[in-house]
């Protein structure tokens, strides 16, 4: 900062009991541009201090003054504002009026005769001080802003992933059901057929044991689809239960369990999995978020190899134990990620498949649960014409 700009305009409050001192050191503050608010005692100066201490920068005082020492003044201005400047002129060099000053945080000390030249590096000293805590406390309610801001941002930004793997979840639901459905309306019609049309001739044993036969097997048939329905239904709702607990598990049961509600439709789409899960040790993990971890890349794997119609489309899965993690790969053989795009694939709305409606938020979740919730981390690299996704999670041991 210039000398001769930051004393510019500034208030002070100058307090000396000796009117040819107080004189003197205003005409030459003033010269400085300094505003100068003068008191012929503490008395004096406090009420002043009092009536615009909006208004008042800096406060240079006498110590020996009548009514109301310095010192006195101090002690109640530092009642009403603690970290305004404050500089003591004095003919008194004792060491309590030192220790005094000292306590009540004083910016400068400044023995009479005053020295112009000291007394202002000292003025500049104690402004320029409180320039910095005024920017500081401005950069402090700024940045407390943008943190406020980031925090609404995430709720949107989970929100939206919440919703997005919701309409993800709806479509798989939907596939599933599609063939039980389809079978339950099967042997619906089969026994209604032969019901309607007399092809069990009941007036005979043998008939009557054919249709019972005939009944109760259609019948398995539909209780077996009604309860793979019921699975798929219990299934899809533990994924999203709100209750988020630690537990102390395996890494294998999330993989499972998200493969569990993916596979038919990886199935469909003649999408192969290899498993190679050799971790054994177990992790304190929030099991349905790592679930929508796992949901979430195996589901852009998918969309890649659709996209590009890969042939032999294929995803590798592997754990295993370092001395005090858990590791997981995750490789797909749906080709390379551009180069350009490694840096910035875990940003939010960064997507691939906008055309295809992506949503860019599912990668930047995935490492906010892992790097954030579990205190891991999430990389990934192209390998030999793959992309490999690499998470480590720290074990209980």
């Amino acid at each position: 900062m210039l000398e001769n700009e930051i004393l510019k305009n500034i208030t002070v409050l100058y307090a000396e009991d000796e009117s040819i001192i107080q004189e003197g050191i205003t005409e030459t503050l003033n010269l400085f541009e300094i505003n100068v608010l003068c008191a012929k005692n503490g008395q004096e100066g406090l009420s002043i201090f009092k009536n615009f201490s909006e208004k008042i920068d800096l406060i240079l005082t006498d110590i020996k003054m009548p009514k109301l020492d310095g010192l006195g003044m101090i002690e109640e201005i530092r009642k009403i504002d603690k970290n305004i400047p404050i500089i003591i002129t004095t003919a008194h060099q004792e060491t309590n009026f030192l220790m005094q000053s000292i306590e009540s945080n004083i910016s400068a000390y400044v023995l009479k005769p005053i020295d112009i030249y000291k007394l202002k590096e000292s003025l500049i000293k104690a402004i320029e001080s409180k320039i910095l805590k005024e920017e500081l406390i401005e950069k402090n309610k700024k940045l407390e802003i943008e943190i406020q801001k980031n925090k609404e941002n995430q709720q949107i930004i989970e929100t939206q992933s919440r919703f997005a793997a919701m309409g993800e979840m709806i479509n798989m639901i939907a596939h599933q059901w599609r063939q039980p459905l389809a079978s339950i309306g099967t042997a619906s019609f089969n026994l209604k057929y032969k019901l309607l049309s007399n092809k069990f001739n009941l007036e005979t044993a043998k008939g009557r044991e054919e249709q019972t036969l005939f009944f109760t097997q259609k019948l398995d048939e539909i209780e077996f689809y009604v309860q793979n329905l019921t699975t798929t239904i219990d299934d899809f709702r533990n994924f999203y239960k709100s209750d988020k607990k630690l537990i102390n598990t395996n890494i294998e049961t999330p993989i499972k369990n998200a493969l569990k509600i993916i596979e038919k439709d990886l199935e469909a789409n003649n999408i192969k999995v290899e498993l190679d899960l050799e971790s054994k040790k177990e992790i304190h993990i929030y099991e349905n978020e790592l679930m929508h971890v796992f949901m979430n890349m195996l589901k852009n794997a998918q969309d890649k190899f659709l996209e590009k119609n890969i042939d032999k489309a294929k995803i590798q899965i592997k754990t295993f134990d370092t001395k005090d993690s858990v590791e997981i790969e995750i490789c797909d053989n749906g080709g390379e990620i551009e180069e350009k795009n490694l840096n910035i694939i875990f940003e939010p709305y960064f997507s691939t498949k906008k055309e295809k409606n992506g949503t860019g938020i599912g990668l930047y979740m995935s490492k906010i649960i892992i790097e954030n919730n579990h205190k891991g981390n999430l990389n990934v690299c192209n390998k030999q014409g793959n992309v490999c996704f690499s998470i480590i999670l720290h074990s209980m041991i």
